[in-house]
């Protein structure tokens, strides 16, 4: 009897201490959070902003907030990601409009063919946008907070054999990783594939497709770069990405731990993250064409040759996609983008943001 005693009061003893532990973790305000960036571990993304990130916020709170980063289809399949901030499944995560046609249509003015030329202008653009708009926040998955957004380098086309023309890009097997750049394959006379991006690699390699089109910066990243060796560089257009928190976690947060994730997120990562896909493109081509890959660039006249049917997708997006919407709103989120684009790209033209060409 005493030892089953003492065992007892032994049980008792250890849950008191965990029930103290876990209070006085509490009190400090401790938080270990997760966050799915929607990029591999070695994309340049998550090496060069979001594990910097993670670990500054590690440093500016003394250990007391922390991350686990999680690429993408860690936590869940990226198509879940709307609905997984919304009940929680992450704390921080990236949503791809792309992915979800229907659900965020204004945003989808930056992903328009010829709107933004390259990461650095379509990620401040983009960020602008949903800054200025309560309407684009409104379209936003419930129950989030938003915390960042960019947009991806400019669309190129990657494939096994030689594309140097429109004629040669049609009837071709190309994948596309959303219902956006779907539409865009079509209009350019191929034949689309829609697949997620960690598993387009074993398609390419398994013959499954000619090519790919997607930025530059992911090639190397998901392999893509064993099985393409030959990139047309149509400068198509970028896609937008968004990061959002979930709102419950947010509203836990400390007030000084939600104002310095507010200051490190907004423009100030919207930026960086396009720094980082233009770095990365630039390194990668260097790259590629140290491995004996060929780039083939467009004159403005086969340029505007190759993408001229796609001319009618801004007004698909104003006439389609936004029907429901007030027109005057639709207008000014158009003439906005278009403003700030032409702001940013003078930018970078005169080296504000480093050495970019456009």
């Amino acid at each position: 009897m005493l030892k089953k005693f003492g065992a007892l009061a032994l049980i008792l003893a250890l849950g008191g201490m965990l029930t103290f532990s876990g209070e006085a973790v509490a009190a400090k305000g401790f938080k270990h959070l997760s966050f799915m960036g929607g990029y591999m571990e070695k994309h340049p993304t998550t090496v060069n902003v979001f594990k910097p990130f993670i670990e500054a916020a590690e440093k500016q709170f003394n250990g007391q907030l922390s991350f686990d980063y999680f690429s993408t289809n860690a936590l869940y399949p990226e198509s879940e990601s709307f609905n997984a901030v919304t009940d929680g499944r992450v704390d921080i995560g990236e949503v791809r409009p792309a992915l979800f046609p229907g659900k965020m249509n204004l945003l989808g003015v930056v992903a328009l063919p010829g709107m933004c030329p390259n990461a650095i202008v379509g990620s401040l653009v983009a960020e602008e946008i949903i800054q200025k708009f309560p309407e684009v926040r409104a379209e936003f998955p419930p129950n989030s907070v938003h915390f960042t957004s960019w947009a991806s380098a400019a669309y190129q086309i990657h494939s096994i054999k030689p594309i140097r023309n429109a004629q040669e890009l049609k009837g071709k097997k190309i994948i596309v990783w959303d219902a956006t750049t779907l539409e865009f394959v079509k209009a350019l006379g191929a034949n689309p594939i829609r697949m997620s991006s960690p598993d387009t690699y074993l398609a390419l390699s398994k013959g499954m497709a000619d090519g790919v089109l997607c930025p530059l910066a992911p090639l190397r990243s998901y392999k893509i770069t064993e099985s393409t060796k030959h990139h047309l560089i149509l400068n198509l257009g970028v896609n937008t990405f968004s990061l959002e928190a979930n709102k419950d976690l947010w509203d836990s947060l400390p007030d000084d731990m939600r104002a310095w994730l507010t200051q490190e997120g907004g423009l100030k990562m919207a930026e960086a993250c396009g720094k980082s896909l233009e770095d990365g493109a630039k390194e990668d081509t260097a790259w590629m064409e140290a491995q004996g890959h060929t780039f083939h660039y467009l004159t403005d006249e086969e340029r505007a040759a190759i993408l001229a049917p796609l001319a009618s997708f801004a007004e698909t997006w104003e006439k389609v996609d936004c029907k429901d919407m007030d027109p005057k709103l639709v207008e000014e989120v158009l003439s906005f983008a278009r403003e700030r684009s032409k702001f940013y790209t003078e930018q970078v033209r005169a080296g504000v943001y480093g050495d970019y060409k456009i």
